[in-house]
């Protein structure tokens, strides 16, 4: 049922209950004098007066009407039947009602209504109290008091309701004990009802005393204005104070902005508030209306010709219907706006102004405030530096995406690592690579944003999460578009780079039910294919087991870098022709209680970890003191090679540690020769340039490492500074019974001849591949043919005693 119906349902039922008890009485009512009829002319015309001089007092969105009525109202109860007074008490309100306050039709219905239930039940309160007695004996004020205040509490039991059900409150009995207390703290009643009293007796005894009680009742009238306006000044500045706490205790912005208008219109007496902010390509709208009904929303229509002024920062009255005031923000602009005076008010005042204002100040600086909290979550769950949602927001999409999976369905996390990209910040410096990742970050989120959450977990590893598939494969095949978008170059102003990736999937509910499991067994499965430079790999159980040893070594590895306790190996390096030893090459080797760590294994873990940049230092720093060893020996032509790795080769300070290196040990730089991986070498072949230059102005001689196993332009080769290629042990092994292996080896030697560059083959384990590469023109070999990598002290005795050994012998 409506409001209105509500209503006009309690005003039917009041006026029922009313007639029906006044019927009653009117059939065992006294003979009507003419007395009677005058004096009931006079309380009707003072009924009349009485709506003229009137204070409101407002309770929530509705108001309490104080008036003097009780004054007739007590000498009609003392001089006149009921029915007569009631007929009086009707018809002077409906005038009063209609000349004076021009009320709608429903609103007087029930004013009327109530008038009459208020005499009706002040009527039959003093017949009950009095029990016949003489009116204005002490028994009979007795009961006219009683009837006055059941009177009154009537009246706010009934206002309180319609109150109740024009706002949908739940809470009527609350908002009745409040209302009652709030009128009872000053008993005005008390003061009405007992200059009602002396107006009868006056009446009676002296009526032209009356003029007297005249004069008292305006000036009543006048003291009570006063003070209620003064209360009200009170209630108004308890009412800012309870806003601003109120205010305090709301942290998101559409909870303050709820606050803000309700208590805005409760205020300053309005039916409607807006706030509206003003985003630059539009304005957010939040409206509070009728029955605590809240909207909020966008729109591109600027409002009417008040909001300019107000935006501009100056308060706009909108004749009649409203007012508008600036809300200073932080960082956009705000307007206030109320319409729509509520009917205890003639219209909005100077009062309501400065009201509105204060209100607009202190949500000023707590939407302010909401604001920046909001943007403090923004960045507590979103990455600063690519806008994604960072790993808790991840986890906790994650975790709802767990929640709401059907049955049959399938949750999939991929957890993304750029293979280089450790490279691409030593080399261009962290404004390159931030953005790479801004970059990498915007094309996953473009392109799969709408099917998955992408987010960044820190560094570069990124994470998808694909909250409902079909199935296990619609996830791997999402994980190789993802694999294939981020492989695709990326340009970085005048710069082309390439971003290769290894991606860990993991799936729900087969590998894990919790965001934590299926997050770490996604990092272990993007291990392994990292490991495995599989691109892509599903998590497997048996890659868990090295998870605990990883982490392990990882430990360990600092430590053992950081203390210098790898050991460096040397493999010789043999001229075939001569069989004269021309170099060795260094080769970390690392010990632990519990066995040997391949170099494959704690090389990758020394890129991971940021260490490769002081292993490779410790390794130069060891080989290089090796080798001036061995020319203060007698070895005069020995030199040493070192393996760098592709992060190492774009470190800006390698050239300058290599040259200070070779300095502290008195050593030439073409002593040295540095071997880098061909696949490491072409990945950036633009940035690696520049140092391999610098290297190459030293005089360091440079060699291309596992020749043949990479992607190599020929034509980008030749333009390198290097003065040596590396045959990959792959292509010598049974290359004299292996007619691929054989092409690919003749045709490097070709190269080599053809760019005037030393060709070095390593892996030579065999006399027949020893004898055919020295017979095809090899200018070096290594292998286990010519002797294992041997720890200094014992390389050295092996070099000593190397006239003994022959190689040439058939």
């Amino acid at each position: 049922m409506k409001a209105a119906a509500r209503v006009a349902g309690l005003t039917a039922m009041l006026a029922a209950v009313s007639v029906a008890v006044q019927l009653h009485w009117f059939s065992g009512m006294r003979p009507v004098t003419g007395r009677d009829l005058i004096v009931a002319a006079v309380l009707a015309v003072l009924f009349v007066l009485v709506e003229r001089f009137v204070v409101q007092l407002p309770v929530r969105r509705g108001a309490h009407t104080l008036t003097l009525s009780e004054i007739p109202t007590v000498i009609g109860l003392v001089l006149l039947p009921l029915p007569l007074l009631a007929a009086a008490r009707v018809l002077g309100g409906l005038v009063g009602l209609a000349a004076l306050h021009r009320q709608p039709v429903g609103k007087m219905a029930f004013n009327l209504a109530l008038y009459l239930t208020q005499v009706t039940v002040a009527g039959l309160v003093v017949s009950a109290v009095a029990h016949g007695a003489d009116p204005l004996s002490p028994l009979g004020w007795a009961g006219v008091f009683v009837g006055t205040f059941a009177a009154d509490l009537v009246s706010i039991v009934a206002i309180t309701a319609v109150i109740a059900m024009h706002d949908g409150s739940q809470q009527w009995w609350r908002m009745l004990s409040s209302d009652v207390k709030e009128l009872l703290q000053v008993p005005v009643v008390l003061l009405t009802t007992t200059l009602g009293l002396v107006t009868a007796i006056v009446s009676r005894e002296q009526w032209p005393a009356l003029a007297l009680l005249a004069i008292l009742a305006v000036v009543i009238y006048r003291v009570l204005a006063a003070y209620w306006q003064q209360t009200q000044g009170h209630a108004q500045v308890e009412a800012l104070y309870g806003f601003t706490r109120s205010l305090n205790g709301s942290a998101h912005p559409d909870e303050v902005a709820r606050v803000v208008l309700d208590r805005a219109r409760e205020l300053v007496r309005a039916d409607e508030a807006e706030l509206l902010l003003d985003g630059g390509a539009g304005l957010v709208r939040m409206r509070l209306a009728g029955r605590d009904e809240f909207s909020s929303g966008a729109t591109t229509h600027h409002p009417d010709a008040w909001w300019a002024p107000a935006r501009d920062g100056r308060a706009v009255l909108i004749p009649e219907t409203g007012m508008a005031v600036p809300v200073a923000l932080d960082d956009s602009t705000g307007v206030l706006l109320v319409r729509e005076p509520m009917a205890d008010i003639a219209g909005f005042t100077a009062e309501h102004h400065r009201l509105l204002e204060a209100v607009a100040a202190h949500a000023g600086v707590t939407l302010t405030n909401a604001h920046l909290l909001d943007r403090l979550r923004q960045i507590g769950l979103h990455d600063a530096l690519t806008g994604l949602p960072n790993r808790r927001l991840v986890l906790d999409d994650l975790r709802e995406a767990l929640e709401r999976r059907p049955e049959t369905g399938v949750v999939g996390v991929l957890l993304l690592d750029l293979d280089r990209f450790q490279e691409i910040n030593d080399a261009l410096g962290h404004v390159v690579g931030d953005s790479v990742l801004r970059e990498v970050g915007s094309r996953l989120q473009h392109l799969f944003g709408e099917r998955a959450t992408v987010g960044r977990l820190g560094g570069d590893e990124f994470a998808l999460v694909i909250p409902s598939a079909a199935s296990a494969e619609a996830v791997l095949d999402l994980a190789y578009e993802v694999y294939r978008a981020v492989v695709e170059p990326i340009e970085v102003g005048e710069l082309t780079l390439s971003t290769p990736a290894s991606i860990g999937v993991c799936l729900a509910p087969e590998h894990g039910s919790d965001p934590d499991t299926l997050v770490q067994r996604a990092d272990v499965a993007m291990y392994a294919a990292k490991n495995a430079r599989a691109g892509v790999r599903v998590y497997q159980a048996e890659d868990d087991r090295n998870t605990p040893r990883r982490l392990a070594l990882m430990a360990d590895l600092r430590a053992a870098v950081e203390q210098n306790r790898l050991e460096v190996h040397y493999q010789p390096k043999v001229d075939p022709a001569s069989g004269r030893v021309i170099g060795a090459e260094a080769l970390s080797r690392w010990f632990r209680a519990d066995g040997t760590v391949p170099p494959d294994e704690f090389i990758l873990l020394a890129e991971r970890s940021g260490l490769i940049r002081t292993l490779t230092r410790n390794v130069l720093d060891t080989a290089l003191a090796a080798c001036a060893g061995w020319r203060r020996d007698g070895h005069h032509d020995m030199t040493v090679a070192v393996n760098l790795s592709p992060q190492t080769i774009a470190d800006r300070g390698l050239a300058e540690d290599v040259r200070v290196a070779l300095l502290r040990h008195g050593l030439p730089a073409a002593a040295l020769t540095l071997e880098i991986t061909e696949t490491g070498l072409m990945a950036d072949p633009t940035n690696s340039l520049a140092t391999l230059e610098t290297l190459r102005g030293i005089g360091v001689k440079l060699s291309v490492d596992d020749f043949g196993t990479g992607h190599s332009s020929l034509g980008r080769l030749s333009e390198l500074p290097i003065q040596e290629v590396k045959i990959d042990k792959g292509f010598v092994r049974d290359l004299t019974t292996t007619a691929g292996r054989r092409a690919v080896t003749d045709a490097t030697l070709h190269l080599g001849r053809a760019l005037d560059l030393l060709v070095v083959a390593e892996g030579v384990e065999t006399r027949e591949e020893f004898d055919y590469l020295r017979a095809h023109g090899c200018g070096a070999v290594q292998g286990y043919y010519v002797s294992r990598p041997l720890p200094a002290a014992a390389f050295t005795a092996w070099l000593a005693d190397r006239p003994a050994r022959s190689y040439l012998a058939a």
